[in-house]
């Protein structure tokens, strides 16, 4: 009996074909590394899990940087501003609101 060199050549082009899917259609290369080639299970759940693992991580800290206070702050300003929307003088207005938004308020400095 000979090898079947065919089986090996279709396993091989498989396998690059994947590798490429997910250096350049990662969510795509996912699906076809899961179905199609025979991978080992810990390296399937690694290239799965690493990008989740590492976009709740990058929420998280965005998360944590972010004020959600800062509507809160900009709110006095924004209530200014729309009143100058009835002003003749309204680009006038919004500096002076801009101004005196700025001098009560130390952390845009």
């Amino acid at each position: 009996m000979e090898p079947k060199p065919t089986q090996k050549k279709e396993t091989t082009q498989a396998h690059k074909v994947t590798v490429f899917l997910l250096l350049f259609f990662y969510p795509l290369g996912i699906i076809v590394m899961w179905f199609w080639p025979k991978w080992k299970l810990r390296v399937k759940l690694a290239l799965t899990a690493l990008p989740i693992l590492l976009g709740i991580i990058y929420f998280s800290v965005i998360a944590v940087f972010v004020d959600p206070t800062l509507d809160d702050k900009l709110r006095p300003l924004n209530n200014c501003i729309s009143a100058c929307s009835t002003s003749k003088e309204n680009d006038l207005c919004a500096r002076g609101c801009q101004e005196k938004f700025i001098q009560d308020n130390s952390f845009l400095r």
